[in-house]
């Protein structure tokens, strides 16, 4: 016997399916765009050193263009959540005041 699903979730939705959702993915590219080559000029000797440490020169280069390429999608993320909770945190303060 089959029994239906009570709790389908919501299913197939995207992050531009909502406002709030839409709106955080667009500046969360726009703020990583921006964020992300300083964010690398900042870690990179540190990345360049442990990883020395390790591995030879052909992988030490190699790590370096994977962190390259990796600090645009950790700063997205980090950023869209960022703004997720910071709208969330308006629209309840907002709703607190009208209260």
């Amino acid at each position: 016997m089959h029994y239906p699903n009570h709790y389908p979730g919501q299913g197939g939705r995207g992050p531009g399916e909502d406002l709030k959702g839409g709106f955080a993915t667009c500046a969360a590219a726009m703020v990583s765009i921006v964020i992300s080559p300083p964010f690398y000029e900042f870690t990179a000797p540190y990345v360049w050193e442990l990883s020395r440490r390790s591995y030879g020169p052909e992988m030490v280069n190699f790590i370096m263009v994977c962190w390259m390429i990796l600090t645009w999608p950790l700063t997205f993320f980090a950023a869209r959540a960022a703004i997720i909770a910071g709208l969330t945190v308006a629209g309840v303060y907002i709703a607190y005041r009208l209260i």
